[in-house]
């Protein structure tokens, strides 16, 4: 699979990180569970989903190739 270029992601989730620990949720955990939904898509976890944590807020990126395969693509 070649690397996925700047264009290629999308939002899988995004919160605000106050929202998330007074809920007892890190960003890290978020990001987790993305990374083993793209293992079990036998993906390259690393490759495929991204961690941005910026102005107070958590955004986890995947790659389309993880997203379509959610979509049954």
């Amino acid at each position: 699979m070649p690397a996925v270029q700047d264009d290629e992601w999308v939002v899988a989730e995004s919160y605000p990180v106050r929202e998330m620990e007074a809920n007892g949720v890190t960003p890290e955990w978020v990001e987790g569970k993305w990374l083993n939904v793209a293992e079990d898509m036998a993906l390259i976890p690393e490759n495929n989903v991204r961690l941005i944590v910026e102005n107070g807020v958590c955004r986890v990126e995947v790659s389309t190739y993880l997203m379509e395969c959610m979509r049954g693509f």
